[in-house]
């Protein structure tokens, strides 16, 4: 294998959404470090991604009452929403519940996502208040979603924690 044959398996190819500025200044950084710089713009990308999410949305049933922690219709815990993923019973308490409930926790949020709760105005409201009441300091730039008190309880109820261990509560970073 020739060192031209290794440089271009080790190459990866990446793909950023960038202003006019940060374009001008990648350019500048490839060209100050002697680096090939290949550009491909295709717009179409963003439009594409957004037709997908939208194709994989799940829509709220306008006849159901919405609950107040979730925003959906019915509640996202409701029997009508179960999933094959879901406990059909609690597990005992235990210290290795606290690693099962991590993943019913990204399976919910994926379920949310679904039904656009994290871009619902009424859930950025909360959670930017809440990262007003919660934030320790200025130059923190990535927050976790809040999960709904509605999935919280839920999911411990399944999985509870050994007696006499506390939960950790929601951490945001």
């Amino acid at each position: 294998m020739t060192s031209s044959d290794r440089e271009k398996e080790s190459q990866s190819l990446i793909s950023l959404q960038v202003t006019e500025e940060q374009k001008q200044a990648t350019r500048e950084l490839f060209a100050r470090e002697q680096w090939e710089y290949i550009e491909i713009e295709n717009n179409e990308i963003s439009e594409n991604i957004e037709n997908t999410v939208e194709q994989h949305a799940i829509d709220h049933d306008p006849n159901s009452d919405e609950c107040e922690y979730c925003l959906c219709r019915p509640c996202i815990t409701d029997e009508r929403n179960r999933q094959s993923w879901w406990e059909n019973e609690s597990h005992a308490p235990h210290k290795r519940n606290s690693a099962l409930r991590k993943d019913k926790y990204k399976r919910f949020w994926t379920n949310l996502f679904h039904r656009r709760v994290w871009s619902d105005p009424r859930y950025l409201l909360r959670k930017q208040n809440a990262l007003l009441r919660d934030r320790q300091d200025d130059d923190v730039y990535h927050r976790r979603d809040l999960l709904p008190k509605c999935v919280i309880k839920i999911v411990r109820g399944w999985l509870p924690n050994a007696s006499g261990k506390a939960y950790m509560g929601h951490k945001w970073d």
